[in-house]
């Protein structure tokens, strides 16, 4: 079993974050997001980024936002289901999910998107959220994340939600 830490990018070493440079998960911007943005916006309070650690270098990691989706985009099975009102509702958005190309299809994504929808169930704790969003980079991500749970939305099948209760329900003991 991959042994690995999980910790949030502010509170990464020195020597941790000079590895940043070295990642490459094959996506250019979500590379480029971690190299040169990541750090900012942590500061700047604009998203909070969570890094997996493995032998004090960075293999992936994820970003997580506050957000809004316009109710009209989610499914309405969702919708009905929760009897969600009618206006834009509050959720914690996945902004990005990277992991190094050396070692993608070993569960580290697994583990990050569980240690994120986990995130969502504290800010539910303290704050209103009804779920999580996540906009897929292409076909092949959201297919991804179709396997999870998240449901597309009916106009663009790259937006997908998954709804606080089956959050819950993950983690549901």
């Amino acid at each position: 079993m991959l042994q690995l830490t999980l910790q949030p990018l502010s509170q990464l070493t020195a020597e941790q974050l000079a590895t940043k440079t070295m990642f490459d998960c094959g996506q250019p911007a979500l590379n480029n997001y971690l190299i040169n943005t990541a750090k900012q916006h942590d500061t700047k309070n604009i998203t909070r980024s969570f890094c997996a650690i493995k032998d004090d270098r960075i293999i992936g990691y994820y970003s997580l936002s506050n957000a809004t989706v316009d109710i009209n985009n989610l499914p309405p099975t969702i919708t009905k289901r929760y009897k969600l009102p009618k206006h834009d509702m509050p959720v914690v958005r996945l902004c990005r999910l990277a992991i190094d190309s050396q070692l993608q299809r070993q569960g580290i994504g697994e583990k990050l998107l569980i240690d994120a929808l986990e995130k969502v169930l504290s800010v539910a704790k303290v704050s209103g959220c009804v779920g999580m969003v996540v906009d897929a980079k292409d076909q092949a991500a959201a297919n991804y994340y179709q396997g999870y749970g998240f449901v597309p939305a009916p106009d663009n099948p790259l937006l997908l939600f998954m709804p606080l209760p089956t959050i819950q329900e993950l983690f549901a003991e």
